[in-house]
């Protein structure tokens, strides 16, 4: 090999050395930040979900709701019977 191929190996070597370098120091304030907006993101989101079941459990669900209809309907229907058997 030629000493300019070394050379460029060599100087390819360090540069790709001092970039990690470099990055290794970013991700540790980036991972910060990032962690730092996931926990508002969850936060947020456990708030969010706290206020949702709040407001949901006044709220029937559609079973409960079909069966109370149910309900009504035959209640209507008994005292009609009820009539005709006066």
């Amino acid at each position: 090999m030629s000493d300019d191929v070394l050379e460029k190996q060599s100087n390819t070597l360090l540069e790709a050395a001092a970039e990690r370098s470099e990055t290794s120091e970013k991700p540790s304030s980036s991972r910060k930040s990032l962690f730092g907006n996931l926990n508002k993101d969850l936060t947020e989101a456990l708030n969010s979900w706290d206020t949702l079941t709040e407001q949901m459990s006044n709220r029937i669900s559609p079973e409960e709701e079909q069966l109370r209809e149910v309900k009504r309907l035959l209640g209507e229907l008994k005292s009609k019977l009820n009539e005709f058997a006066d």
